[in-house]
């Protein structure tokens, strides 16, 4: 879900606040990840530290973590934070940025009523939102919302709400369309979160229809129902797609490059496609398919959310 909210021209202002939708469970212990994943780096890199109505806040150099002291992974989210920050600049963008001001907060509620408190009701089904603002071209607030009794929240909902922050950031002047937003966070999910979007998008399509290249490009606001699961796994797949006809990088070059000329002739230019017809017969029946990018973005992810896990 993505919400958006645009001032009058002089501020040139907007606020972005987007939601993975996710069914939510209880929690299991961090200790049940996969027990060969990469650690995250056990030097702490909190810069400051300090309790606040009963919140342990700790400042790292791009973010701001408020979590509940007992919170088992809560001495290494701020690594665990930053580290993911640098693989998804360097997976989309080639490197990493500067740091981030002002920092992203993120706030891990320890129950649904503290969400659902924060973000209102239609929340109630997500484990994780990303809210930013942007003012005249400059990010100038980021914040993630996630569920601690969800049990994807550090696996699947930070990464994925993360890249909706990275994202905000390259396309500040002009916000990224919602099928590529959205397909690029669902690509850093783990492989079997990825899976069970594919099966729901074939029980979409099969009571429905499915997008065709044109119509998914042009959606500005989510569907609704069916087409909703739908919108999610045809627009992860297509991404998936583009990303493997070349890379990372090439695929914003075309989005971007598609916002200024029409994605039709951008399609031309970055990948020798000649028309969005063309796209659709190459890529459709590749759609249910789960690609080489699935499992690279998933498994260069789960060697840091799986490293927050307590021995």
């Amino acid at each position: 879900m993505v919400r958006h909210r645009l001032a009058d021209q002089d501020m040139l202002r907007k606020s972005l606040l987007a939601c993975t939708c996710t069914l939510i469970l209880v929690a299991p212990a961090l200790g049940d990840g996969n027990p060969t994943a990469a650690r995250v780096d056990s030097t702490r890199i909190v810069t400051k530290e300090y309790q606040s109505q009963g919140w342990l806040v700790q400042e790292s150099d791009t973010f701001r973590v408020y979590c509940l002291p007992n919170l088992a992974a809560a001495k290494r989210l701020p690594e665990a934070c930053e580290a993911l920050r640098r693989q998804l600049q360097e997976t989309w963008f080639g490197a990493a940025g500067a740091d981030w001001s002002p920092r992203c907060d993120i706030v891990v509620h320890p129950t649904v009523a503290g969400y659902v408190r924060e973000l209102g009701a239609g929340s109630r089904q997500s484990s994780g939102c990303a809210t930013v603002e942007v003012e005249r071209g400059r990010v100038i607030k980021r914040r993630i919302d996630l569920r601690a009794d969800a049990d994807d929240w550090l696996y699947s909902a930070l990464p994925h709400e993360l890249t909706h922050v990275i994202l905000a950031e390259k396309f500040a002047d002009r916000q990224i369309p919602r099928w590529a937003d959205e397909g690029m966070a669902i690509l850093t999910e783990p492989v079997a979160r990825q899976a069970i979007r594919r099966t729901a998008m074939q029980r979409a399509v099969a009571k429905t229809s499915h997008f065709v290249a044109a119509e998914l490009m042009s959606i500005r606001d989510y569907p609704q129902g069916d087409r909703r699961d739908a919108f999610y796994g045809q627009s992860a797949s297509l991404v998936a797609y583009l990303i493997e006809r070349d890379s990372p990088a090439r695929f914003l070059d075309f989005v971007q490059l598609g916002q200024k000329q029409g994605f039709e002739r951008a399609l031309a230019e970055v990948y020798s496609i000649r028309s969005l017809a063309e796209l659709d017969a190459c890529w459709q029946p590749q759609l249910l398919e789960r690609g080489q990018s699935a499992e690279l973005f998933a498994s260069r992810i789960a060697r840091i959310t799986r490293g927050t896990q307590i021995d």
